[in-house]
């Protein structure tokens, strides 16, 4: 996992994960390389432009400060 500087906001950090199952309402649940499992979505930004994304993808995911199990997708990789 790579830490980012949160320049003052409330971000979490991120981590690379893979796409292992499609949920409703643009949602996704991701395999960190840690092995552990979120929920997440395309960050607000890029829902306009989000490709979709298919099982195995590689994505850039920024996890929740609050909650462990929750992030936001930030980047196809």
């Amino acid at each position: 996992m790579r830490e980012q500087d949160s320049g003052g906001s409330r971000r979490g950090r991120q981590a690379e994960a893979t796409v292992v199952e499609l949920l409703p309402n643009a949602a996704y649940r991701l395999e960190l390389d840690s092995r552990a499992r979120v929920i997440a979505h395309p960050a607000a930004g890029s829902q306009t432009n989000f490709v979709r994304l298919r099982l195995r993808d590689r994505v850039l995911v920024e996890l929740s400060s609050r909650d462990d199990t929750r992030g936001r997708i930030v980047k196809l990789l």
